[in-house]
């Protein structure tokens, strides 16, 4: 299943398991309907082999039954694709959260106040329910894949994602979301063979064939990626998650037209979140392949089927994207503009998903001005961004600031604080390129070297990605040097 934080909370529905009443390392279930219990653990299963509709649509039927039950709704706007959908759930589950039990209240502390910005009560009732709850293993799960996911804290999650296998090492999805952690530290022998026991566990269903496919594209194995995908969709032709990675594969291979068609066989069977979402990923193929003015279009139209849908943070997302790689600086500021206009309108999207996307925004407000000499705009966006960062810490916004701080501080010659930031944001590709120019400027040649073989190779379908490594991949091919790239990429710029 594809892990980019695409989608809210919920990104792209991982996998989870069943909460059940019976099991003695599970979460009790508060609810008197013996209907909404039943729908609720068809939905968890569902979701643990990642078949999201009917997972989604199993929580919806067990909140019909009981619309008292808190934990359901927190369950459902947390797993929803639907912005809409997740402020309506969340809403139901606080108005419960009376009926809940113990346990369920911090799950429901936990989830609701994160997806309001509302972190130090947050990241309190999760650590809390830890530490009263040592031996859930599906609490640790929860909590390891949110650490992982939303907070980009692989290294905790991972220990969550082990101490779910010391407990049960039948866990299907631990294994599979350890072995992501894995491939991100780059140790992918470790990511190969967990996912090798996540295979054997489950071997009838598609989700293990699509990470293996995703985790092989990470490594730059296209062709076993191409390959586990197309398993995947033999095994389940309506797994549409796999649909679009093979759109992703293509993409990071340079075959964008054949993404583009992937991508839409995938878009034509999705949500209407998703057709915006995977909509975007789409659109990014023309900027692989230099073509401005079908990007332009694409981005668009993207914008617009945001709009009509009222997802405030995608609409925003799709201009910010336009203002990355526009020549003109007047017109991509106009663009951000926009973009944070739309933010300020009022959207039934979690105000999460309405804060990161402004972080982003800034940050790119930042880096355009610091590229045309503006040091005044730079440096008073850079202000309210820290003003942002300093009050939470999202680490979505954090790197948000990191990135931003880096640049600037770069453009003063202020090297070793420069890369202080930078290397806080190496998830990014726009801070991986900049660091890179840190390391060059401040003689850190071997650092500089090591850093651009991996960005070289950094297969993740975003569209900083888009904007930066082909481009400097084909420059790096040509002259395998750090500085011999930065030189071509910077006169190619021009």
């Amino acid at each position: 299943m594809t892990r980019f934080r695409l989608l809210p909370l919920a990104v792209c529905a991982l996998a989870t398991c069943a909460f059940a009443h019976h099991d003695p390392n599970g979460i009790q279930i508060s609810t008197k309907s013996p209907a909404a219990h039943r729908y609720f653990e068809k939905g968890m299963a569902k979701m643990e082999m990642l078949h999201i509709q009917d997972g989604l649509a199993n929580f919806r039927q067990s909140v019909a039954a009981d619309p008292q039950f808190a934990l359901g709704h927190i369950i459902l706007n947390f797993f929803s694709q639907d912005p809409t959908e997740q402020v309506t759930e969340r809403e139901k589950a606080l108005a419960t959260r009376q009926f809940a039990g113990p346990e369920e209240k911090l799950i429901i502390d936990w989830l609701a106040n994160a997806s309001e910005s509302q972190w130090i009560p947050a990241i309190q009732a999760m650590n809390q329910a830890l530490e009263t709850y040592p031996h859930d293993k599906y609490l640790a799960w929860l909590a390891g894949w949110w650490l992982a996911l939303n907070q980009n804290q692989s290294p905790r999650a991972t220990a969550l994602f082990e101490r779910v296998i010391k407990i049960d090492p039948d866990f299907p999805d631990a294994w599979n979301e350890a072995a992501y952690c894995y491939a991100k530290a780059g140790n992918f022998d470790k990511a190969f063979a967990d996912m090798k026991r996540y295979t054997e566990l489950v071997p009838n269903e598609p989700n293990p064939q699509d990470s293996f496919a995703e985790i092989s594209r990470m490594a730059g194995r296209f062709d076993q990626a191409i390959k586990h995908y197309r398993a995947s969709l033999k095994i389940d032709p309506t797994f549409h998650e796999s649909q679009l990675g093979l759109g992703d594969t293509y993409a990071l291979m340079g075959d964008e037209a054949r993404a583009r068609a992937e991508y839409a066989i995938a878009i034509n069977e999705a949500t209407e979140v998703q057709k915006v979402v995977w909509g975007l990923q789409s659109a990014a193929t023309y900027i692989r392949e230099n073509d401005l003015a079908g990007a332009e279009k694409a981005f668009h139209v993207v914008a617009e089927q945001a709009h009509e849908k009222d997802f405030g943070n995608y609409e925003a997302e799709a201009y910010r994207s336009l203002a990355m790689y526009e020549k003109d600086d007047r017109t991509a500021m106009k663009l951000l503009d926009k973009a944070e206009s739309v933010l300020h309108e009022h959207h039934n999207v979690p105000k999460v998903l309405l804060d990161e996307e402004l972080a982003l925004v800034w940050r790119t407000r930042i880096e355009r001005a610091v590229g045309e000499g503006n040091d005044k705009l730079a440096s008073s966006t850079l202000k309210q961004l820290e003003k942002m960062a300093d009050g939470t810490p999202d680490e979505m916004i954090q790197a948000a600031y990191h990135g931003a701080a880096g640049v600037a501080l770069l453009s003063q010659s202020k090297y070793a604080d420069a890369i202080s930031h930078l290397e806080e944001d190496q998830t990014n590709a726009l801070s991986m390129r900049n660091l890179l120019a840190a390391y060059e400027k401040s003689g850190q040649k071997e650092n500089a070297d090591k850093l651009a073989d991996k960005l070289a190779v950094f297969y993740f379908p975003t569209i900083d990605q888009a904007v930066v490594v082909p481009q400097f991949r084909a420059a790096y091919k040509a002259a395998p040097k750090a500085s011999h790239a930065l030189k071509s990429v910077a006169e190619k710029s021009k």
